[in-house]
């Protein structure tokens, strides 16, 4: 399985090693936008940390992990990862399921690929008979907790970041869940 159509213009890809230029190059071209006011070189060092070759080719490794290239209209402008089994630390021992990359050229913003990808997200919870759904965001990100919130998640526990290359004010993070038949 290699590739998921939702519609005639999204679709999945899955990652393959030999699309690392084209991941770094993408995610050097989306991550900033949207994330640089975190950093004080504009997120160079994340992109680098998180998208580099060899971490790159660790999370590729990993199995349960399925992680993809996001198509509209043919058009590279994101990653979707999802990782199968995931305890979520605010539901101890409840089957879960992660939403773990879900990043988006700022330019498809309101175009319906978010919802698209969480839509499928849920189905896959619920094909893998988990109880919950969950992803981990930023405090400081009201468009997206809105979107979230919208799409049947409620807000969970905190924690900081680690990252002392990040600004400090900006560190805070909260996971986010939504339960398999629990009404939206």
């Amino acid at each position: 399985m290699s590739d998921i159509k939702f519609r005639s213009n999204i679709h999945l890809r899955l990652i393959q090693p030999e699309d690392h230029a084209k991941h770094f190059a993408l995610m050097q071209r989306i991550y900033p936008p949207a994330f640089a006011y975190l950093w004080p070189d504009a997120g160079a060092w994340y992109v680098e940390r998180t998208h580099g070759k060899e971490a790159f080719l660790a999370d590729l490794a990993l199995a349960d992990a399925p992680y993809y290239h996001v198509y509209l209209k043919d058009e590279l402008i994101g990653i979707f990862r999802l990782k199968l089994h995931a305890e979520n630390p605010d539901f101890g021992g409840e089957a879960a399921l992660k939403l773990d990359r879900v990043y988006l050229d700022d330019a498809v913003r309101g175009q319906g690929v978010g919802s698209v990808l969480l839509d499928y997200a849920k189905a896959e919870t619920l094909r893998l008979n988990k109880r919950l759904l969950w992803l981990e965001r930023m405090s400081t990100n009201e468009a997206t907790i809105g979107f979230y919130r919208k799409h049947g998640f409620v807000d969970g526990g905190q924690f900081r970041l680690p990252f002392e290359r990040m600004y400090s004010r900006f560190r805070g993070m909260f996971r986010m869940a939504w339960q398999a038949g629990v009404e939206e």
